[in-house]
């Protein structure tokens, strides 16, 4: 909407993504350390048209869409994923 970020959604082809999720933190920021895994859910209609150029918010994601990964540009990020809490988990690779 303000061009804070390079992705691009739409409306116009409303499709419910829903459930819970988790995700690894792709570098340090305001929700943890890289490597962190979150737990949360994802929630919405929309459709991701264009993933754009931005650094990706989580390296991995398990249970999820593309369109939840998010995406990062420095200090600003956005994401369908709705952190809940933090995610006691082994090693991943």
């Amino acid at each position: 909407m303000l061009g804070l970020l390079g992705h691009s959604t739409s409306f116009a082809l409303r499709r419910l993504s829903l459930g819970y999720r988790e995700a690894r933190l792709g570098a340090d920021g305001l929700l943890g350390a890289r490597g962190s895994w979150l737990r949360g859910h994802e929630f919405h209609y929309a459709t991701l048209l264009e993933r754009g150029s931005d650094e990706p918010l989580f390296d991995r994601a398990e249970g999820t869409t593309e369109a939840c990964f998010g995406t990062r540009r420095g200090l600003c990020s956005g994401s369908f994923f709705h952190f809940i809490d933090s995610a006691e988990r082994g090693t991943h690779a």
